[in-house]
């Protein structure tokens, strides 16, 4: 008698720990269209041109989950939550775009902004022309 409860204890433990596991497995395996944490981004699609001669040019479209007065800007050539007042007042500098080594300078007619090394290699980053359905800047178009 002792034995068969043994047994049974046994199966019973066994089959728990197996519903454990799926539990586990399913509710953290990562979803598709899952929350972002607020003040995070993530790089939702990435198109390089490199038709032209020595000039490549990459769009990157990005989602973020930006606190209140802040919108999707770029920091440290990463996509980031930044003040949203950078973004009206077109001072592009002011969300530290550039690589760590990398000047920043605004282009003259504020569509964007350029990041110049020593070397002088340089990288121009203009506001996309593309809106979403609620009228919102969608990405960036970097030369």
């Amino acid at each position: 008698m002792l034995t068969s409860w043994r047994e049974l204890s046994t199966r019973i433990s066994a089959v728990l720990c197996c519903l454990l596991f799926f539990w586990l497995l399913y509710y953290h395996l990562p979803k598709e269209g899952k929350e972002l944490e607020v003040g995070t981004c993530e790089i939702t699609a990435l198109d390089r041109d490199m038709s032209h001669p020595k000039r490549m040019i990459a769009r990157q479209t990005a989602r973020c989950a930006c606190r209140r007065g802040q919108v999707a800007g770029t920091t440290k050539a990463k996509p980031a939550c930044v003040d949203a007042q950078i973004i009206v007042s077109k001072q592009w500098c002011g969300m530290e775009p550039c690589d760590e080594g990398e000047q920043c300078t605004l282009l003259i007619n504020r569509s964007g902004w350029s990041c110049t090394r020593q070397l002088g290699r340089i990288k121009t980053v203009t506001e996309n022309a593309g809106k979403n359905a609620n009228g919102d800047r969608v990405g960036w178009k970097c030369d």
